[in-house]
């Protein structure tokens, strides 16, 4: 009888009806027995239970019936637990059968962009690749097929890890629930890689921003060590592709994130938020939606918009007639600036197409920005790709964020107070290329500006040696109220923070100066 109650009670704890918690852990050092120990304890080995370790340092993902997660967070062995949390899709589908154009492409200048670049290539030869992370693709539809990314050094469907990278028959990339390739066939993905990189000129559906690039396909079920594996997985086809000197990995420049989790904070997710950090110091710029709802990131929290890197863009949501959603996230600190959302035509499954809309579809319009620019023929723009990629990355979000339009309903509400102008951005790689760099501005822009007691942040780019570069701030009339000398974290960055919490409303100059160059700029206190 005992035997048989006991039984009973095991049946219970492992029912499918008992709900399932699901966890992030960083284990301790050399440490990690005590969790195997306690796993084969509860009698787990012989489940189904999710149970895997992360390619990040000591981070682990398990799932484990709710009522084992109180013993679990006992462990001595564990430095951190944090709960594996769901994405959301940042993406609305619009009921708009009329229209019947691509005016997200007509806003934001894509024809006289194409005038200079289609895309596809550095200037340098580099084959330039997109990441898109998604829930699912279809990969062979006709749109898409011919700019799929294919991993040189691994041979499809032969059950094989050619290229020694963890993961087997990744070819057009990597789902991360299987570790190999065989995606989702499903919408929001399909549409999100259209907007970025539709074929273009080819006589059939629609045009991306990018005629010609590659677009490496990352798919996984919206957990955050999902996300995080997949960022691994581009930083390290980058880390190869930069130190084999592009003759292993790939060289990708951007990757884009339409989901997220609505009024999170970065102090609760630091295994997500550092991942930002890491891929732009490879070269690679983070391109990330807002969410989808009408508050102050900045106040109310998100992710990853809050997430603190020089090397995240993120991307609120314009209508045809260029204004902000009112369903569309904003923060002037946090959200960088707007592009076309709402109402873009673009790829889906079942080779068709049709409108896609929300912040899922504005983040890959800069996403795809972002690539087409390093294709601009101009071969001095990205000359330290291979010394300082990080640096050329910088360069990238600069030219994006200071050649964009005003626009007044993202004016105070966002960093830039701009909305996304591809051609505008293409000019100014050539007007960089055709000048001296020496001569070149030392200040990009400053935002906000007017400003009020929020601050401002100064976006600047320096040629050669920083340390003695100083940014100084006065008054109208000449007094300098703030000095200091360029610190290797904000050269690092590409931007200062100005303290303007102490100054009355005013006029102001800002100005930074070395031995060869001196350019001030004027800052409106309100």
């Amino acid at each position: 009888m005992i035997l048989f109650f006991t039984i009973f009670l095991i049946l219970i704890q492992n029912s499918s009806t008992e709900p399932l918690d699901r966890w992030l852990i960083e284990l301790k050092p050399r440490e990690s027995h005590c969790l195997e120990e306690w796993w084969t304890e509860q009698g787990f080995e012989n489940n189904h239970y999710l149970k895997k370790k992360l390619p990040i340092d000591n981070w682990i993902v398990i799932e484990i019936p709710s009522s084992y997660s109180n013993s679990l967070k006992q462990l001595p062995c564990i430095q951190l637990i944090l709960v594996d949390q769901l994405l959301e899709d940042r993406s609305t589908f619009p009921d708009d059968p009329e229209f019947s154009n691509q005016s997200d492409m007509n806003l934001i200048g894509m024809p006289d962009a194409w005038d200079i670049s289609t895309g596809g290539l550095t200037a340098r030869g580099d084959t330039i690749v997109v990441a898109a992370i998604d829930d699912g693709f279809q990969r062979n539809h006709e749109d898409l097929v011919e700019n799929l990314w294919h991993n040189p050094r691994e041979i499809p469907n032969d059950g094989i890890d050619n290229d020694n990278n963890g993961y087997i028959d990744d070819y057009v990339g990597v789902n991360i629930l299987t570790g190999k390739d065989n995606h989702p066939v499903l919408s929001h993905g399909t549409s999100v890689s259209g907007i970025i990189g539709a074929r273009g000129n080819n006589g059939k559906g629609t045009s991306g921003v990018n005629w010609q690039v590659k677009i490496m396909l990352i798919s996984y079920n919206h957990h955050i060590s999902e996300l995080v594996e997949g960022y691994q997985y581009v930083l390290d086809m980058r880390k190869k592709y930069n130190e084999t000197q592009g003759q292993e990995g790939a060289f990708v420049v951007a990757v884009n994130l339409s989901s997220g989790i609505d009024f999170a904070l970065p102090e609760n997710f630091p295994l997500w938020c550092s991942m930002y950090d890491k891929l732009g110091e490879v070269g690679i710029l983070s391109v990330c939606a807002a969410p989808n709802i009408s508050h102050s990131v900045d106040k109310q929290g998100d992710l990853p918009s809050r997430c603190i890197s020089p090397y995240t863009i993120i991307v609120t949501n314009v209508s045809p007639e260029d204004e902000i959603l009112n369903n569309a996230g904003y923060g002037r600190v946090s959200v960088d600036l707007g592009a076309p959302g709402e109402h873009s035509l673009t790829t889906d499954t079942g080779n068709v197409y049709t409108f896609f809309g929300g912040t899922s579809a504005a983040a890959p319009h800069v996403t795809g920005a972002v690539a087409l620019l390093y294709s601009a023929p101009c071969i001095s723009f990205i000359d330290s790709l291979d010394t300082n990629p990080a640096a050329v990355a910088i360069r990238i979000k600069h030219i994006i964020l200071s050649s964009a339009t005003p626009n007044k309903s993202l004016e105070g509400i966002t960093l830039s107070g701009k909305r996304l102008q591809t051609d505008l951005a293409l000019r100014a790689v050539i007007d960089w290329c055709t000048g001296d760099n020496k001569e070149k501005s030392l200040i990009r822009f400053l935002a906000p500006n007017p400003t009020s007691s929020v601050g401002s942040r100064l976006f600047f780019e320096i040629f050669g040696e920083y340390s003695s570069t100083y940014f100084e701030l006065y008054s109208i009339n000449g007094m300098k109220i703030q000095s200091s000398i360029i610190s290797p974290e904000e050269y690092r960055k590409g931007y200062i923070d100005i303290n303007t919490k102490p100054l009355p409303s005013g006029l102001y100059i800002v100005s930074l100066r070395n031995a060869e160059q001196f350019q001030a700029s004027k800052l409106l206190i309100r």
